[in-house]
């Protein structure tokens, strides 16, 4: 990898998990639903000057009830999920939770497409599962104010997003990225609106909020959605795909630098081993 790319794969991260921060910030002043329908609507308009394109028109049209799906189920409904769960937890927690996305998609794909999965593999399931037991112990309480419903939250949000990328890889894949998630964020957007205009906030968002908000759609959606694109191209899907490791740290990072949220042992732990099972569910670690 060259070294502009590896810093094109260090910002990357740093914006994908500079989303938990932005989503903990926002989340309450606007409200799970009306936040993530912003979000999308937002990102699919700026990504939208790629249906000038006649080709890309019609691409969306052939495929319009494809995106739809991929976008309500694969993203909509995750990012509801880890917003309602930021109003609780930290922005560091949740992205650890969501580290576990790979180990769902690999679950998926073997049930799903009948891939076959080696022996590393079911390795890195196993261990991914006990890096989420790590995380969770002792924090399922589901009394009022409970930490319970807010994990539960964040683990169905990665098993939609689990689904929602083998969703891509089977119905989508001969879709070009970009109009695949251009035409789903657009898609999910429109969908979200009615269920967002019935739970408005009682009060505007403050400025910080709607800053949050904002950075959230251009920022950690557009932009990493190119970002992301141009990175597989120049590097391929496996350099491109490593970001999945650093998405947590960078999430830690900017709950505790600007949240002053604290990092704990056990964090640390359930981080080291989700992560290690993600490698080897992926084949990152120990393909042969």
């Amino acid at each position: 990898m060259r070294i502009a790319d590896f810093f094109i794969l260090l910002f990357l991260a740093a914006i994908w998990g500079a989303s938990f921060l932005f989503m903990r910030i926002s989340a309450p002043g606007f409200g799970p639903v009306p936040l993530i329908a912003f979000r999308m609507g937002l990102a699919g308009l700026a990504l939208s000057p790629i249906f000038l394109s006649k080709e890309a028109r019609q691409i969306a049209r052939d495929h319009w009830w494809q995106l739809l799906i991929s976008g309500a189920f694969g993203s909509g409904i995750s990012f509801i999920l880890l917003s309602y769960a930021t109003l609780t937890l930290s922005a560091g927690f949740t992205s650890l939770m969501n580290s576990s996305v790979p180990v769902f998609s690999a679950l998926f794909a073997s049930i799903w497409l009948g891939e076959r999965l080696r022996t590393s593999q079911f390795f890195g399931l196993a261990l991914g599962i006990l890096g989420v037991v790590i995380l969770v112990w002792g924090k399922l309480e589901f009394h009022n104010q409970g930490r319970g419903w807010p994990i539960a939250a964040c683990i169905v949000a990665c098993i939609f997003y689990g689904f929602g990328a083998i969703w891509i890889k089977s119905r989508l894949h001969n879709v070009p990225p970009l109009i695949a998630s251009s035409g789903s964020l657009l898609g999910a957007g429109l969908v979200l609106t009615p269920f967002a205009l019935a739970h408005l906030p009682n009060s505007v968002p403050t400025t910080q909020s709607w800053l949050s908000a904002t950075a959230l759609a251009l920022l950690c959606t557009a932009l990493a959605f190119v970002l992301f694109f141009r990175l597989i191209k120049r590097t391929g899907a496996t350099a491109a795909t490593s970001v999945t490791f650093l998405i947590p740290f960078f999430g830690i990072f900017w709950g505790w630098l600007f949240l002053n949220e604290d990092v704990t042992n056990q964090m640390i732990a359930g981080m080291a081993v989700t992560l290690l099972g993600t490698g080897l569910t992926t084949g990152f670690i120990g393909k042969k």
